[in-house]
């Protein structure tokens, strides 16, 4: 897989998991009906499971979706609180968020394990030195914008506004992942325009 086919998936990746929420706000917004926005949620997520499946995709991120939708869903149901509906994914954002400099000190950009998986070339990035570099530089992009946005979910979820979490989702997160997504794979691109010796092969 080249690397415009990883940012295509990562669109794709982008908006499927947007869908559930999509389906749970309009509800929610519409009705404020709780167990029956909790529902189309579900619907919806069970819906993206079985079409990565049809086209012959893999399955497992769309059933890591899913299943996070599942307990957010019993989260919310349990405490009744619409808001708790975004907590798992808030909080597996955060830690991604603190856990990811860390990663970036240590040489082992995030983003550069995930390529490596989807393009089916493991760790071979690791031996060229202008990719390990490429790859920090673009998660480094990736960490502020992501560290922003989180903030502003928690501002949202601390407050309550359970409706104003799924509009902001779907209104400025969306957009800004996919013109991330564009961004980090142009810097990418700019600082391995020239091929590496150690991964020529996998060029």
């Amino acid at each position: 897989m080249n690397d415009l086919a990883i940012l295509r998936r990562a669109g794709l990746h982008i908006a499927e998991t947007a869908t559930p929420v999509l389906g749970f706000t309009l509800l929610y917004a519409v009705t404020s009906r709780l167990p029956l926005a909790l529902s189309a949620g579900l619907c919806v997520a069970a819906l993206m499971a079985v079409h990565r499946f049809r086209q012959a995709r893999s399955i497992w991120p769309a059933v890591g979706g899913l299943t996070l939708t599942v307990g957010a869903a019993a989260i919310a149901a349990l405490s009744g609180d619409a808001a708790n509906f975004f907590l798992p994914v808030l909080l597996l954002r955060a830690t991604v968020v603190a856990v990811t400099p860390i990663m970036l000190l240590l040489r082992w950009p995030p983003i550069g394990l995930a390529a490596g998986m989807l393009a089916g070339r493991g760790l071979a990035w690791r031996r060229c030195p202008p990719r390990v570099r490429a790859y920090i530089v673009a998660n480094l992009i990736w960490v502020v914008a992501e560290g922003a946005l989180v903030a502003n979910q928690v501002r949202l979820y601390l407050t309550d506004r359970a409706l104003a979490m799924g509009a902001f989702k779907l209104l400025v997160e969306v957009p800004v992942h996919a013109l991330l997504a564009l961004l980090m794979w142009a810097v990418y691109r700019r600082m391995t325009n020239r091929s590496c010796p150690c991964e020529g092969a996998h060029r």
